[in-house]
């Protein structure tokens, strides 16, 4: 039969088993051998016992006896032996020797046949020797040796005995016995290596068995490998999906944007609180968390030593336990006073600052461990919460340098609307002074009717709340303070602005309409800026018309599209090239001989740190037109704003 190829090693291995299971074989077939010899050599003592001299027979069955008891003690010291495939080439020259040696006692027979008083008992003794014989074909062949050193002393004695007598009967006898003793060999040998090729089959047939079990189990694991990284695979895409509902929502605030990150993560890993932490030195300040009404509060500073922060700070990797109370964690400060069983925290980065840490924790055990795809989310959430936060401190750094710049253009407004400013004032106070003169001169000549002089007081009175009201606009207008988003109405805004913009208006007997919808609904827009963003517009409307022909004038509308607020500023100026047009908002440019160019550039900045936009476009007739919009307020906003001084100045309606 063909073999399987194999390498020499294996080869090595396998002729080694072949050896020992050889071995083993004969021991385990030698109590059959041990008892057809006890049972055949007394037998046939008994048979001859008055025919040949007793005393023969039983020297002859004690040496055979003998044989047979140290072979019988060599197989159970075998099989009592814990390891006696170690020495197992001593075992098997042990038997080979017993079985010699019985050999030679079956051989020490020819004694018999020379005593033998007839041929009947040469035939007896010759039956029984062959049965021996061919009784360890079977019992022996699995060690060919053992059976060669036991076939040849015991069948080639007697044989020859038989051959060199002048007897033919018996020189019959003996040419059958070398027949029957080559026969014995031949199948003996073929027995041999039949059982041989037996033995490595099984053992090939066992080595593809086991690789065939070890490729399968690795096939197994490969499988089980591939599914986990499957799992893993959707879990990541999940989570990913989750991130991204979460950073491409919409929302104003980076407090809006953190907390529902926190939520996310809640759900995500199945916890109850989650919790972003700005550490500075030994404290540890909750700056967000989730639940807001949760044992420890946004605002609450905590000792750092007492909190896992500490600990998820030594480590660049997320620090992360499902069942604290079940390990070593139940030993932490933390534990002990808080009882968190289960935590997932990792640092937060602001640029190259370490601001803190971002975790998620709940008092229950948490029945599955945390997963790589856990680890790696929290660490993109760090990051994401990182970034945030680096863009909220840059949009403030932004928003503080905008609202002084905005404040110095105010400023700079009202500087080149002193002359205005002051010609407006000058009138109520002259006014007062001439009236308090004409009841202090009726008052000298004592004609003074009661109705008259409240009369003259009350226009005294109405003159200096005019005064008053146009200095508290200046006032409003020249404050510095922090940008406050609130609802205002559209209208309400224009006729506070009003009095500004018909006192320019006025100096440069230029008209001013205004064009406003009836069904405008309120922004949500700092007011202050907004009015910012009107003067600048409506001013160079102004100087736009300055020194031209009539028409002169300037036609201020707001309009409802969709959801903004449009708010135009037209006039009719001697209008701009289309290359200039697209020049117009840049920071420095300017058409004035001695403008700054920065007033388009801060009302273009303020309009879309609204979230609006602001253009121009030409005219079908002379000059062009300011457009900007605004974001309509969503039905939960702030309360409205509120005009709190009182004017006296035509209010603003559609004329």
């Amino acid at each position: 039969m063909n073999a399987i190829d194999l390498p020499g090693s294996t080869t090595t291995a396998m002729a080694g088993q072949i050896r020992i299971q050889q071995v083993q074989l004969l021991y385990e077939q030698a109590p059959l051998d041990i008892i057809a010899n006890l049972l055949v050599a007394p037998l046939l003592v008994v048979a001859t016992w008055n025919a040949l001299p007793q005393t023969a027979l039983l020297i002859w069955l004690a040496l055979l006896e003998t044989t047979v008891m140290a072979r019988l003690g060599l197989t159970i010291a075998f099989r009592r032996c814990s390891d006696a495939t170690c020495a197992i080439e001593c075992w098997s020259i042990a038997y080979i020797v017993t079985c010699a040696a019985s050999g030679i006692c079956w051989g020490g027979s020819i004694v018999l046949l020379n005593l033998s008083p007839a041929l009947v008992y040469d035939t007896l003794i010759a039956l029984v020797l062959g049965g021996m014989l061919m009784g360890g074909v079977l019992t022996m062949s699995s060690e060919l040796v053992a059976y060669v050193a036991y076939a040849l002393p015991l069948a080639l004695p007697p044989v020859t005995w038989l051959l060199v007598q002048d007897d033919p009967l018996r020189g019959t006898m003996g040419s059958t016995g070398i027949l029957y003793l080559l026969l014995a060999l031949i199948t003996a040998y073929r027995y041999h290596h039949t059982l041989i090729r037996s033995l490595r089959l099984g053992l090939e047939n066992l080595s593809v068995a086991r690789s065939l079990a070890g490729a399968k189990e690795k096939t197994e694991e490969i499988n089980r490998q591939l599914a986990e990284q499957q799992t893993a695979l959707r879990d990541s895409v999940e989570a990913l999906r989750e991130l991204y509902q979460v950073i491409s929502t919409p929302r104003r605030r980076a407090s809006e944007k953190i907390q529902a990150m926190l939520a996310m993560g809640c759900q995500r890993f199945a916890v109850s609180t989650g919790t972003l932490c700005h550490i500075v030195g030994e404290r540890c300040e909750i700056t967000q968390t989730i639940p807001s009404d949760g044992e420890i509060p946004q605002g609450e500073v905590l000792a750092l030593a007492d909190t896992y922060c500490r600990d998820t700070l030594r480590v660049p990797q997320p620090i992360g336990f499902e069942h604290a109370s079940a390990g070593p964690w139940r030993q932490h400060p933390c534990f002990r006073k808080y009882q968190l069983e289960v935590y997932l925290g990792t640092p937060v980065r602001v640029g190259e600052e370490l601001f803190g840490t971002l975790s998620f924790s709940d008092r229950k055990p948490r029945s599955t461990l945390f997963t790589v795809v856990d680890r790696e989310l929290i660490q993109l959430m760090a990051q994401w919460v990182g970034g945030v936060l680096a863009q909220e401190r840059m949009a403030e750094a932004s928003q503080r340098q905008q609202t002084l710049l905005a404040h110095a253009s105010r400023l700079n407004t009202l500087g080149e609307m002193a002359s205005s400013l002051v010609h407006e004032i000058n009138q109520p106070v002259t006014a007062i002074a001439l009236y308090a003169e004409a009841c202090l001169a009726r008052l000298a000549h004592q004609s003074v009717e009661p109705a008259e002089l409240r009369d003259t007081l009350e226009k005294i009175a109405a003159q200096s709340a005019r005064a008053n009201t146009i200095i508290q606009r200046i006032r409003h207008f020249a404050r510095r303070g922090k940008t406050h988003h609130t609802v205002v109405q559209i209208r309400e805004l224009l006729e506070e602005v009003a009095d500004f913009l018909n006192l320019e208006a006025r100096r440069h007997a230029i008209r001013i309409t205004y064009d406003t919808a009836e069904d405008l609904p309120p922004v949500l827009a700092d007011p202050l800026q907004i009015q910012q963003v009107i003067i600048n517009l409506v001013r160079n409307a102004v100087d736009a018309i300055d020194g031209r022909e009539d028409p002169r004038t300037i036609v201020i509308s707001a309009r409802h599209e969709q959801e903004t607020v449009e708010l135009t500023v037209q006039d009719t100026g001697s209008g701009l090239k289309p290359d200039i047009l697209g020049q117009l908002l840049h920071p420095f440019f300017t058409t004035k001989p001695e403008g700054l160019g920065l007033g388009l550039p801060i009302s273009q900045a303020i309009v879309e740190a609204h979230g609006g936009r602001l253009w121009v476009t030409s005219n079908h007739g002379p000059g062009v037109t300011f457009h900007f919009t605004l974001p309509v307020a969503p039905p939960a906003a702030a309360p409205e704003y509120v005009v709190q001084s009182e004017r006296t100045a035509e209010p603003v309606s559609n004329r």
